[in-house]
């Protein structure tokens, strides 16, 4: 069989290996440019030769959209597409847990492992998280915990997890999949195949139908009745001998859900009441997640750059008191939904606003409402000066972008580095010559 590979970041490098490991023709296209890796290898212009040539499968890396024209192109002929994922869960002889959702899926992920390693089974987190599927499938594990995006998810035939989970949808990603309806039925497509024997979990906050054959499972902030449920700073489990989670060393909100999730997973695979609590009571959040940074002259640094969409700025916000002490910084580059849906906690948890980077001004456009007016800045360097000028002590300062990344910074890891990079070069200026 002739196999093309659309991309080669890591995934497309993950699925090139896994093919040509089994013995497949494999080509690779990608128009960004790369050193030359010989034959069968098409970079910058030369990918454009996927347009005259003819293959039976492609394997679709999450970076190419679906109104890519290599992809139009491919959809238009007699061969399948497939995304990495579900070329890695075709060489895949374990059961696999497969979670996805707009927000918490890293942090999910990585208690689901924890958790199932602590009870005595061998599991591995991959995906979006860590490695690529295709590059650990072949693992001698008891389960794959694997972290799926709705890019991936868009592309998938006969994906099948024995566990998989929605941790909650809201906008974002609109600019790939065109449509809000279109992203929820990428999301959707994780339960597709599953069948009676399989589970699936969803938030009962979110209002899209399940229209799956798995034993549905239900985590929710207000039913008493569903499987697990959160209530004043705890989790209550019901799957099972009825247990409460209430030692919890992640912070935020929008954990106790991720927790919720986690624990119930980790109860269908047989994991024990003790084990669960006892993973989740010693858990710290993860990096560029609402992350304690430092202080400064009483004033605190929070890195939370994960936050690419608006529905994660609410979640930071909400997870500290009401008492209007947050200097919030936006910005980042502007995803197609007004920061105008941020005015209700604006006004509830923020004492002062700035916004920085390359859309910082079509961002203040839509915050001519927020008193007192917004603060400019072009950079984080700006941002983290201009945050700490106006807070005083006993306030914070959030960075919680709302964006995605813009130049320079690759991704939200490299923006948060940088974040916390400039906090502390700044607490390192002051601490030699204090402000008056």
């Amino acid at each position: 069989m002739k196999v093309a590979v659309l991309g080669f970041g890591l995934s497309g490098k993950a699925a090139y290996r896994l093919l040509k490991s089994k013995g497949y023709s494999v080509d690779v296209f990608d128009e960004r440019e790369f050193d030359s890796f010989g034959e069968g290898f098409y970079f910058g212009k030369n990918a454009d030769e996927f347009l005259e040539r003819e293959y039976e499968l492609v394997v679709v890396s999450p970076g190419i959209k679906p109104s890519h024209r290599f992809v139009r192109k491919a959809s238009g002929k007699d061969r399948e597409l497939i995304s990495e994922v579900e070329l890695a869960s075709r060489f895949c002889e374990k059961p696999v847990i497969a979670i996805t959702g707009t927000n918490g899926k890293t942090t999910t992920v990585k208690l689901v492992e924890s958790i199932l390693n602590r009870g005595g089974f061998r599991a591995l987190a991959c995906g979006n998280y860590g490695v690529a599927f295709s590059s650990v499938v072949e693992e001698d594990v008891d389960y794959f915990v694997v972290e799926v995006s709705s890019f991936q998810l868009e592309f998938v035939k006969s994906f099948k997890p024995f566990i998989s989970a929605i941790l909650n949808i809201d906008k974002d990603h609109l600019y790939w999949h065109s449509s809000m309806n279109g992203y929820i039925e990428a999301k959707k497509n994780i339960f597709k195949n599953q069948s009676q024997s399989d589970f699936f979990i969803k938030n009962d906050r979110d209002s899209y139908d399940f229209d799956g054959k798995a034993r549905l499972l239900t985590v929710s902030w207000d039913r008493m009745d569903a499987d697990a449920y959160i209530e004043d700073g705890r989790v209550v489990v019901n799957y099972g001998k009825q247990f409460i989670i209430e030692r919890v060393r992640l912070f935020g909100l929008g954990n106790y859900e991720n927790i919720a999730f986690s624990a119930l997973v980790s109860l269908v695979c047989g994991v024990s009441e003790k084990t669960v609590k006892e993973v989740v009571s010693e858990m710290e959040n993860l990096e560029h997640r609402i992350e304690y940074v430092v202080e400064i002259d009483g004033v605190k640094f929070y890195n939370d750059s994960k936050a690419t969409n608006l529905s994660a700025v609410e979640n930071a916000l909400k997870s500290f008191e009401k008492k209007k002490n947050i200097v919030l910084i936006l910005g980042g580059k502007h995803k197609g939904e007004s920061y105008s849906r941020l005015m209700p906690l604006l006004n509830e948890y923020v004492k002062a606003l700035v916004v920085y980077g390359e859309d910082r001004k079509k961002i203040l456009a839509e915050l001519t409402e927020f008193l007192p007016i917004p603060l400019p800045a072009i950079n984080i360097w700006g941002a983290v000066r201009g945050a700490f000028e106006v807070a005083d002590k006993g306030d914070i300062v959030l960075f919680s972008p709302g964006g995605s990344s813009c130049p320079p910074y690759k991704n939200f890891e490299e923006r948060g580095e940088a974040f916390k990079k400039e906090v502390f070069t700044f607490k390192k200026e002051y601490d030699a010559a204090p402000l008056i």
